[in-house]
C-alpha cells in the first residue's frame, strides 16, 4: 500500500511540476493578468479623474464645491488618507484634513520605517494650457510581513495553491486509476457482455489483424461462431468491395482495420460487402480505430454497421431517380415538340399570329425600355391568286413553302418570321435600323426572285416588300405593321417586285390603303394581348367556359381550314374564343342551372350576350369580328327558343353569315361531347347525328355536313385525347410535370407540393381524372409525417409515364392531322 502511495505521489508531483511550469510560462508570456499592475493602473486612473474634476472647479473658482467633493472621496475610499491641492508656487490651496502633515512626513521621512505606511501620488493640473499646480494623494500602504514578498504577488499565491491542492488531488486520482488497472484483465467477461449488447458488429484485432474478440452481433450476422473466428485473420473472411470502389493495382483490397494498424489513423465509413454461406450478400459500413502505441502491443478496434437495407433502398432510389431523369428529359423533348406545334404554321413552318404577337410584344417593350431600334418588313407574293388559278392550289402551297423556307433561312436566327396572311409574311428585326432593314428586304426580294420550281419550270416568282421602323413613332406593334403594310401597298401600286420604305413625307397610311383597295382587301387589326386578357377574365370567372371556348376555336379553325384564308380563319378563331365573354356577368345559379331557363333568365342571358358584343366592339376595331359574334348569338338565341332558323333576319355579308353558322355548330357540338350539370356527355357519332337532326331548324344543313366531313374521330382524339384542351393546355401540363420532376430531383418538398397542387388544378380543369388523381396522391405523400421517398419516386414516375404517353399520342395524331391539312388539295 505504501509503495502504491509513493508511486502515486511521485506521479502527482510530476503532474504538479508540469502544471507549475505551465503557469509560470503563461505568466512569462503575459497570459496571466498582473493583478498588482491592474490595481496600480486603476488607482492612477482614479487620481487622474479627480484631478480633471478639480481642474474644472479651479477654473470656475468653485473652491467650496471642490473641497466638499474631495472630502467626500476621502471618506468613501478607505485607502485614501488625504487629498490636497497645491499651486506651482508651493501654496497648499485646499486640504481635506491633515494633508500638510502627511505629505510633509511622506517627503521628508521616505527613507524611515514610518514612511512605509504612506504612499503618495501627485497629478499635475493645468489652466489655459499652462501648469497651475498638482493634486496630491496620500494612500494607506498595507502592512508588510515576512511573507509579504510571496503573498503580495498574485502568481505566487496561485502557484502555492496549485502545488498544495494538486499534490493532494493528483495523488488520489492516480491511486484510483492504478487500482482500476490492477483489477483489469485483457478482455474481462463483463467487457464481453457489454460488447454483446451492441447492435453493431465489433471486432478487436491484434497487430497482425487476427481476431481477438468478436461480439454477438457480428457472429450472428455472418453466421460463424466465435470459436471459429478466434485467431483467424479478419481479412480472410468473404469480403468484397462495392462495384464503384477501386482496389489496389495488384487487385488486392486494403481493409480499413489494416490501414488503421499500419497508419495509426482512424478509418471511417468504408463500405464492404460480405457474402454469406447461402450466397446472400450483406453490406457493412466499417469504422476502424488503432489501439495501443507500443510496437509490440498494437491492434485495432473495428465496428461493422449493417446497412444492407439502407444501401438497397439507396440503390432503388438511384434507379428510380435515373428513371425520373429519363422521363423528365422525355417530357422536355415532348414539350419542345408541342411548343413547335402550338406556335408554328403547319404549311410554312413560320410563327403563327398568336406566337408572333406574343414575342413581338416582348421585343417592343425591350426596344422602348432600352431605346434600341426595331424594324418590320411586310412581304407579299406578287400575282399569287393567278398562280392558284393557273396551276392549282397544290402549286400555290408549294410556292408558299419555298418562299417561307427562303425567308426563314435568311432571318429567323435574328428576327421573327410570321405567316401573317394567305400569301403575306411579316418579319420583325430587333436591334436593326431602317437602312439595315431595307438592305435585308432587298436581299429577300432577290432571293425570292431566284426561286425556281421543277414543275412548272416556267413559273417565276416576285415579291413586294414594305419596310418601317420605330423612328416613325408607331403607337403600338400593330401600327408598325400597318406602316410597313402601307409601303407594301405602294410597292404593289408602282409595279410590284420592289422594296418601299416608310418615310415621314408619305401622305398617310390611310391614303395608301385607299389607293391600294383594288389591289388587296383591308387588313384586320386584332390585338392578341387584348384577346389574352379577356380569356384570362373568362378563366377567372369560370374555367370550364374558358376551356369550352378554346375547344370551339379549335373546331372552327379545323372546319374552316380549306374554306377561308388564314387571316379570316384567325378572325373566326378569335370570335370563337370570345363568343361567351358576356358570361362573366352571369350568376352561377343561371350559368349552371340543370333544367330549362325561364323567360326572365333568357332575357338576362340575352342582355349579357349584348354586353359581350359591346366589350368586343369597344376593345377591337374590327367590324367583321363583332359581326360574327353578333350573328352567332342571334342564331343561338333562335335555336334555344325553338324558333326556326328561317325566321332569323338575313345577314348581308355571306362570309360573316357562314362563319357565324359554323361557330354555332361548333359551339353546340362541343357542348354535346362535353359533360355538364345539365347534359350527359355524348359520343362523336351521337353529336353529329343530333346536329343533322336539327339541321334546317337550328343549324344550316350545308354547314352541318361540312363540319361533319371535317371533324372526324381522329380530330376528336387530337382535341380531347392527350390533354383535352389542345396545344396550349398540353404544353402547360407538360411544363407543370417537368417542374415537378425537377423539384423531386432536388428533393425540394415545398416546390414539389406546390407544383403537384398546380398540376392537379390544371388537370382537373381539363377533365383529366387520372393525372388529377396521381397529382393529388403526390400531395398527400408530401404531407405525410413519415415521408416515403421510394413511394414518392414510384408514383411520380407513374405520373410522368402517363403524361409522356399522352403527349406521344397527342403529337402523333396532331402531326398527322396537321400534315394532312398542309398537303390537302382544295
Amino acid at each position: 500500500m505504501l509503495r502504491e502511495f509513493i508511486a502515486s505521489l511521485r506521479l502527482a508531483f510530476a503532474l504538479v511540476c508540469v502544471g507549475v511550469s505551465l503557469i509560470l510560462g503563461g505568466q512569462w508570456l503575459g497570459l496571466i493578468p498582473d493583478v498588482d499592475g491592474v490595481e496600480m493602473r486603476a488607482r492612477q486612473q482614479y487620481c487622474e479623474s479627480i484631478a480633471i474634476n478639480a481642474s474644472a472647479h479651479v477654473r470656475r473658482q468653485q473652491w467650496v464645491d471642490l473641497t466638499t467633493i474631495l472630502r467626500t472621496q476621502v471618506e468613501r475610499n478607505e485607502d485614501i488618507l488625504s487629498i490636497g491641492l497645491r499651486s506651482d508656487l508651493g501654496t497648499l490651496r485646499l486640504d481635506t484634513g491633515h494633508h500638510r502633515e502627511m505629505w510633509d512626513h511622506f517627503e521628508q521621512n521616505a527613507e524611515d520605517g514610518e514612511g512605509d505606511r504612506v504612499e503618495g501620488m501627485r497629478v499635475p493640473i493645468t489652466l489655459n494650457r499652462r501648469p497651475w499646480g498638482n493634486v496630491e494623494f496620500c494612500f494607506r500602504k498595507p502592512e508588510s510581513t515576512a511573507w509579504a514578498p510571496l503573498t503580495e504577488h498574485s502568481v505566487y499565491r496561485l502557484v502555492g495553491f496549485f502545488v498544495i491542492a494538486g499534490l493532494a488531488s493528483y495523488t488520489l486520482f492516480v491511486a484510483k486509476i492504478m487500482g482500476v488497472f490492477r483489477k483489469t484483465q485483457v478482455v474481462p467477461d463483463r467487457v464481453r457482455r457489454a460488447l454483446d449488447t451492441l447492435a453493431e458488429g465489433l471486432l478487436v484485432l491484434d497487430e497482425h489483424g487476427q481476431i481477438v474478440l468478436a461480439n454477438r452481433a457480428f457472429t450472428e450476422t455472418i453466421g460463424i461462431p466465435l470459436e471459429d473466428l478466434a485467431k483467424k485473420k479478419a481479412s480472410d473472411l468473404s469480403w468484397t468491395l462495392p462495384q464503384d470502389s477501386e482496389s489496389e493495382a495488384d487487385g488486392s483490397i486494403t481493409y480499413p482495420w489494416i490501414a488503421a494498424i499500419d497508419q495509426s489513423e482512424l478509418q471511417s465509413e468504408q463500405m464492404l460487402h460480405y457474402r454469406l454461406v447461402d450466397g446472400r450478400k450483406r453490406i457493412f459500413s466499417v469504422n476502424a480505430a488503432p489501439l495501443g502505441g507500443d510496437d509490440n502491443q498494437r491492434g485495432a478496434l473495428a465496428t461493422f454497421r449493417d446497412v444492407t437495407h439502407v444501401e438497397e433502398h439507396r440503390e432503388e432510389l438511384e434507379k428510380m431517380l435515373g428513371m425520373l431523369r429519363s422521363s423528365r428529359d422525355e417530357i422536355e423533348r415532348k414539350n419542345s415538340e408541342l411548343e413547335i406545334l402550338a406556335t408554328q404554321d403547319a404549311l410554312t413552318g413560320c410563327l403563327n399570329r398568336r406566337a408572333f404577337f406574343e414575342r413581338f410584344d416582348a421585343h417592343w417593350r425591350t426596344a422602348h425600355t432600352e431605346n434600341t431600334p426595331l424594324s418590320c418588313i411586310m412581304v407579299d407574293n406578287d400575282h399569287f391568286k393567278s398562280v392558284n388559278d393557273t396551276y392549282g392550289h397544290h402549286i400555290g402551297d408549294e410556292v408558299l413553302r419555298r418562299v417561307s423556307k427562303v425567308i426563314r433561312e435568311m432571318h429567323q436566327d435574328h428576327g421573327l418570321v410570321c405567316r401573317y396572311g394567305g400569301e403575306e409574311f411579316c418579319v420583325v428585326f430587333p436591334n436593326m435600323t431602317l437602312q439595315q432593314a431595307i438592305a435585308e428586304a432587298e436581299k429577300t426580294r432577290e432571293a425570292i426572285a431566284a426561286i425556281r420550281l421543277e414543275d412548272p419550270a416556267e413559273l417565276t416568282l416576285t415579291a413586294s416588300l414594305g419596310v418601317s421602323e420605330l423612328r416613325f413613332n408607331p403607337a403600338d406593334p400593330q401600327e408598325l405593321i400597318n406602316q410597313a403594310d402601307a409601303c407594301l401597298y405602294v410597292a404593289k401600286r408602282e409595279g410590284r417586285n420592289r422594296v418601299i420604305s416608310y418615310n415621314a413625307n408619305m401622305e398617310s397610311i390611310e391614303d395608301a390603303s385607299e389607293n391600294a383597295a383594288a389591289v388587296k382587301p383591308k387588313r384586320l387589326d386584332i390585338s392578341y394581348q387584348a384577346v389574352t386578357a379577356l380569356m384570362s377574365a373568362i378563366s377567372y370567372r369560370d374555367a370550364k367556359t374558358a376551356e369550352h371556348s378554346r375547344r370551339v376555336a379549335h373546331w372552327c379553325s379545323r372546319a374552316a381550314a380549306n374554306v377561308l384564308d388564314p387571316a379570316k380563319i384567325y378572325v373566326l378563331e378569335i370570335a370563337a374564343l370570345l363568343h361567351d365573354i358576356g358570361k362573366v356577368g352571369v350568376p352561377d345559379n343561371v350559368l349552371n342551372k340543370p333544367g330549362s331557363l325561364t323567360e326572365q333568365e333568357w332575357e338576362f342571358m340575352s342582355r349579357n350576350d349584348r354586353i359581350g358584343v359591346e366589350i368586343v366592339t369597344n376593345t377591337f376595331n374590327c367590324d367583321e369580328l363583332t359581326a360574327i359574334i353578333s350573328a352567332h348569338q342571334a342564331i343561338r338565341l333562335q335555336g334555344q327558343r325553338s324558333r326556326p332558323l328561317s325566321e332569323l333576319k338575313t345577314i348581308e355579308n355571306e362570309q360573316v353569315a357562314w362563319c357565324a353558322k359554323l361557330l354555332t355548330v361548333a359551339d353546340s357540338y362541343d357542348a354535346m361531347i362535353s359533360s355538364s350539370v345539365y347534359r350527359e356527355q355524348s359520343s362523336h357519332a351521337e353529336a353529329i347525328a343530333e346536329l343533322r337532326r336539327c339541321a334546317g331548324t337550328q343549324f344550316d344543313p350545308e354547314v352541318v355536313e361540312h363540319f361533319a366531313s371535317t371533324i372526324d374521330e381522329q380530330a376528336l382524339a387530337v382535341a380531347s385525347g392527350a390533354f383535352a384542351l389542345g396545344k396550349q393546355a398540353a404544353i402547360q401540363i407538360g411544363m407543370n410535370v417537368e417542374r415537378l420532376a425537377a423539384a423531386l430531383n432536388q428533393q425540394d418538398l415545398r416546390a414539389l407540393q406546390e407544383h403537384a397542387s398546380l398540376l392537379a388544378i390544371t388537370a382537373s380543369s381539363c377533365g383529366l381524372d387520372s393525372i388529377t388523381k396521381a397529382a393529388n396522391h403526390i400531395c398527400d405523400i408530401t404531407n405525410a409525417e413519415d415521408l416515403q421517398w421510394t413511394m414518392l419516386l414510384r408514383d411520380t414516375n407513374e405520373l410522368l409515364d402517363t403524361a409522356r404517353a399522352a403527349q406521344s399520342e397527342f403529337l402523333r395524331d396532331a402531326l398527322e392531322l396537321e400534315t394532312s391539312r398542309s398537303f390537302q388539295v382544295d
